[in-house]
């Protein structure tokens, strides 16, 4: 995340086309977020304000470092960043605490 902007790699590499990626995704563009899914290099791996990993078991997950090569780079957590922020919107429509206006729930 940097800015306006989240980043993702393509699903046509080693990352699975997963659902719990796309509910995310469209999370972050419903607030108004630009998504752009394409190739992210290290050096904007580096440069990002927040990172986090998505998946079934962990949901969302925020990253707190990154070392590569001699630099290692903290990133923002705690209950501000839009990691959090995502995992408690999709949380709360999985638990049924708000309305599932998108037919996720069966």
């Amino acid at each position: 995340v940097k800015g306006n902007i989240v980043s993702t790699p393509p699903t046509s590499g080693t990352i699975l086309p997963g659902i719990t990626r796309k509910s995310i995704i469209e999370l972050a563009r419903d607030i108004g977020y630009q998504v752009q899914e394409r190739d992210v290099s290290v050096d904007e791996l580096l440069e990002a304000e927040e990172v986090f990993c998505t998946g079934t078991a962990t949901v969302v997950k925020t990253v707190e470092t990154v070392t590569f090569h001699d630099k290692k780079v903290k990133y923002k957590t705690g209950e501000v960043t839009l990691s959090t922020k995502f995992y408690t919107m999709l949380s709360n429509i999985q638990m049924g605490v708000v309305e599932d206006k998108k037919g996720w729930m069966v």
